[in-house]
């Protein structure tokens, strides 16, 4: 009769000390870690393609089932309404993973966007802090070709060849001359 009181007891016990080493491991689980957050181009214009990319710790990925973006452009402190949900897509580089995924502003008259990122893992939604970034600010209010805004000095590069290319005709013409 002891022993048979004694294995149940053993057996309620490995019962309880199971669930305490699972609930224990869930609990061990922690919060994805991001290690960067990169947005191109880092000031860009109205209805222009921006592309950002989240940088987890490689221990963070096997836990990680998706990662939200989550913004909304401004108008100085004015939001146009539109909050914007899109999912970022996994990749992989070097020595980290990350998620990526490139969008559209759609506000002409936008000079902020506010944003923050939400992870999914482990079947719980972590949100992380909001941010802010500046969209390039054109003092005339125009739309700037992208084109033109990507190549400044370009121009340059012709003026040195010209000037250097000037330099070269007139020492040879004062060389002909002094002869």
């Amino acid at each position: 009769m002891v022993d048979c009181k004694l294995k149940k007891m053993g057996v309620i016990f490995l019962i309880f000390l199971l669930f305490f080493m699972i609930n224990f491991i869930d609990s061990t689980k922690s919060q994805p870690v991001i290690m960067d957050v990169n947005i191109y181009p880092s000031s860009p214009i109205p209805f222009e393609n921006v592309t950002i990319s989240v940088g987890l710790n490689n221990s963070s990925y096997d836990s990680v089932d998706e990662i939200r973006l989550i913004y909304q452009e401004y108008m100085d402190d004015v939001s146009f309404h539109e909050t914007y949900n899109i999912s970022l897509r996994y990749s992989y580089s070097c020595c980290m993973t990350f998620y990526e995924r490139t969008f559209k502003l759609i506000q002409s008259n936008a000079t902020i966007i506010k944003y923050h990122l939400e992870i999914l893992s482990n079947g719980t939604w972590y949100k992380y802090n909001t941010s802010y970034f500046h969209l390039y600010s054109n003092p005339d209010g125009k739309i700037i070709n992208n084109e033109e805004n990507q190549m400044p000095g370009f121009e340059f590069i012709f003026l040195i060849f010209s000037v250097i290319l000037f330099l070269i005709t007139r020492h040879y013409k004062l060389k002909d001359q002094n002869k």
